[in-house]
């Protein structure tokens, strides 16, 4: 080997380390994506536009709220885990994404080595929703004609293997009730459509779009699905009152491609937690019936890994 290779063969890991460590202090110098795997108006989507704002003013950059619904989170992860860890592209991920790595063994990723974990923003219950008119005055009405007519109600979410659905399959699997499931894009305009019309009996809804049908009179909240009843709304039993031990909490957190340079991950993580701290984007936050945290990567990981091993059990309801 000559001198002059010798000497590009050793600089050259050096060269790399500075090359990075110079993309790390000019970023970011162009938009940065924020890609979600569900609908304009969802729930990801309304927390992902509530953020960018004063994400972008922290990092000085424009942000673009980006949905690629399909699949159950499916296609969005698909696309983000093949991009490159520059920090360009962050991923609303949901605790769906955990439902989905846990039951399906066929994606082409995986959730613990293809991300890096930025921080989780909000966590949340669902709740089991009626029309104001509906015959079901209370979760127990529900259950009891569902136990006596099995096979003959119905419920919607927002997709088959979304946390929605497996909140409602956890459920049949502890009391042993029969009931349709009929799954939806997103958003609630259509499962208010057919609860109205009576094509659909309830529909498991996030607070964030079914709390101003509910305090506007349309819709009625029959339970939550958390331990304890939700601070949000008080005078809603949580589903434990009817059925002890049940608790479903999500969550919504920033990701991004695996491999992010630790200054760039670093300045995303800071940033994010400024946001989610600031009064104006928290009140909203909360206003949409969501527990705002950020709480870094590390606990991050770890309620993944807990997801995913809660939600395996029943990964035969999504088959």
């Amino acid at each position: 080997m000559t001198l002059k290779r010798r000497i590009f063969v050793l600089a050259t890991p050096a060269v790399l380390t500075l090359a990075r460590g110079a993309n790390a202090q000019a970023w970011p110098s162009q938009p940065i994506r924020i890609v979600h795997g569900y609908a304009p108006g969802s729930n990801p989507d309304t927390i992902a536009r509530h953020m960018s704002p004063a994400l972008g003013e922290i990092l000085g950059a424009t942000m673009i709220v980006d949905p690629k619904p399909g699949a159950a989170e499916r296609l969005a992860a698909s696309q983000v885990a093949k991009l490159p860890p520059d920090g360009y592209t962050l991923y609303m991920m949901t605790g769906g994404q955990a439902v989905v790595s846990a039951t399906d063994p066929e994606l082409p990723y995986k959730l613990d080595k293809d991300f890096d974990f930025l921080s989780i923003v909000t966590r949340f219950p669902f709740n089991f929703v009626v029309t104001a008119e509906s015959r079901f005055k209370t979760f127990k009405d529900f259950i009891d004609e569902a136990k006596q007519r099995p096979g003959k109600l119905s419920y919607g979410s927002s997709g088959i293997g979304s946390t929605l659905h497996m909140a409602m399959e956890l459920l049949r699997a502890q009391i042993g009730i029969d009931i349709v499931h009929v799954p939806y894009r997103g958003g609630l305009a259509q499962p208010l459509a057919d609860l109205t019309n009576g094509q659909l009996d309830l529909h498991v809804s996030t607070l964030t779009l079914s709390t101003q049908l509910v305090r506007a009179g349309k819709l009625r909240s029959l339970a939550v699905t958390s331990k304890e009843r939700s601070r949000f709304e008080p005078t809603v039993p949580a589903v434990s009152e009817t059925v002890p031990g049940f608790d479903v909490v999500s969550w919504l957190g920033f990701a991004a491609p695996a491999g992010l340079p630790a200054a760039i991950r670093d300045k995303l993580v800071v940033a994010i937690q400024q946001t989610a701290a600031r009064a104006d984007v928290k009140a909203k936050l909360e206003e949409l019936g969501n527990d705002v945290l950020a709480d870094g990567p590390d606990a991050f990981r770890a309620r993944v890994m807990a997801d995913m091993a809660k939600w395996k059990p029943l990964a035969h309801a999504v088959r």
